[in-house]
C-alpha cells in the first residue's frame, strides 16, 4: 500500500513537469488505496504546493500570465463554491463526471487536430472564468483540475515549455488558495503534515524525470502523449476509480453529523493512516 502511495506521490511531480498531466489525476486514487479518502487529499495538498515550488523555479518567468488570468477569477470562484458543499458533493460522482468531461474533451481535441490542424482556439473572458470554476471544483474535491486546464491550454497552440510554465503558474495559485478552507474543515492537520513529509522525498523526483521527458520528446509527441494519458485517465477515472477502496469514505468532506472533538478526529485520523501504511496484518492502533 506504501508503494502506491509512493507512486501517485511521483506522478504529482511527474505531472507538474508537464510530461504525464492527464496521470497527475491518479494521485488521489493511489493515494486513496493506502490511506482514507479523506485523509488522502489531506496529505496531497501540501506535496502539490511543495511540487509547485520546483516548478515555479524550473520554469521561472517563462509563462504567459494573461492565458489563464479569466481562469484564475473562476477558480476563486469554484473553490469557494467547493468548500461550501465539500460535506455533500459525493466524491464518486465528481470523479466520473470529471472523466466523462475529460473524455469528451479529449476526443473533440483529437477530431480538431485531424480535421483542421492549423486552428487555434482564442478563448473569450467568459470561456476562461467557467474553466476556471471548473478547475476550482473538481481541484478542491480531488485534486483533479489537470486535463481541464490542459485541454483549455493545449487548444490554444502552447510551445510545451510554454505550456508547463503557465500550467505550473496556475496550479501555485490555485493550490495555494485552497490551504485555508482545508484546514478550517480538518483535513490538513498535524498527522497529515506528517504523513506528506514522509512522502516528500518522491515529489522532487517525478519533476526530474518529468523534466528530462520534456526536453528530449519534440512537440508533435509531447501533444500526442498529453491526449493519450488524459484519454487513459479519463477512462480509469470512468471504470475504475467507482469502486470504493477498503476504509474509504465515500464523501470527500467531514461530515455535519460528526460531533467528535478536534482533538479526537486528529487521533482517529492518524490511527487509521498508521493501521493502513502498516498493512491489512497489522494491529489496530487503540485510542
Amino acid at each position: 500500500m506504501t508503494i502506491l502511495a509512493l507512486l501517485g506521490v511521483f506522478l504529482i511531480g511527474l505531472s507538474k513537469a508537464g510530461f504525464a498531466t492527464g496521470l497527475g489525476m491518479l494521485s488521489t486514487p493511489l493515494m486513496a488505496q493506502a490511506l482514507p479518502a479523506r485523509t488522502a487529499i489531506g496529505v496531497i495538498l501540501p506535496l502539490l504546493c511543495l511540487a509547485d515550488v520546483f516548478t515555479v523555479a524550473v520554469y521561472w518567468r517563462r509563462w504567459d500570465l494573461r492565458l489563464v488570468a479569466w481562469p484564475l477569477v473562476g477558480t476563486a470562484i469554484g473553490i469557494g463554491f467547493a468548500t461550501v458543499f465539500v460535506t455533500s458533493i459525493s466524491e464518486l460522482a465528481l470523479r466520473r463526471s470529471i472523466g466523462a468531461i475529460g473524455l469528451a474533451l479529449t476526443l473533440l481535441l483529437v477530431v480538431r487536430n485531424v480535421y483542421h490542424p492549423h486552428a487555434v482556439y482564442r478563448p473569450a473572458p467568459w470561456h476562461g472564468v467557467l474553466v476556471g470554476i471548473a478547475a476550482g471544483v473538481s481541484s478542491t474535491i480531488a485534486h483533479a483540475a489537470g486535463p481541464i486546464l490542459a485541454l483549455f491550454l493545449l487548444a490554444q497552440r502552447l510551445e510545451k515549455t510554454n505550456f508547463v510554465a503557465t500550467t505550473g503558474a496556475f496550479f501555485t495559485v490555485n493550490n495555494l488558495l485552497k490551504v485555508p478552507p482545508y484546514l478550517a474543515t480538518g483535513l490538513i492537520d498535524a498527522s497529515t503534515l506528517a504523513l506528506s513529509l514522509r512522502f516528500a522525498a518522491a515529489v522532487p523526483l517525478g519533476i526530474a524525470a518529468g523534466w528530462w521527458a520534456n526536453r528530449r520528446l519534440p512537440q508533435r509527441h509531447f501533444d500526442t502523449v498529453v491526449a493519450a494519458l488524459m484519454i487513459a485517465t479519463s477512462l480509469h477515472l470512468l471504470l475504475v476509480c467507482g469502486r470504493r477502496p477498503r476504509g474509504a469514505d465515500r464523501r470527500v468532506g467531514p461530515r455535519p453529523s460528526e460531533r467528535l472533538s478536534a482533538r479526537a478526529q486528529a487521533s482517529s485520523r492518524r490511527s487509521l493512516a498508521t493501521s493502513a501504511l502498516r498493512g491489512p496484518g497489522a494491529r489496530p492502533v487503540r485510542l
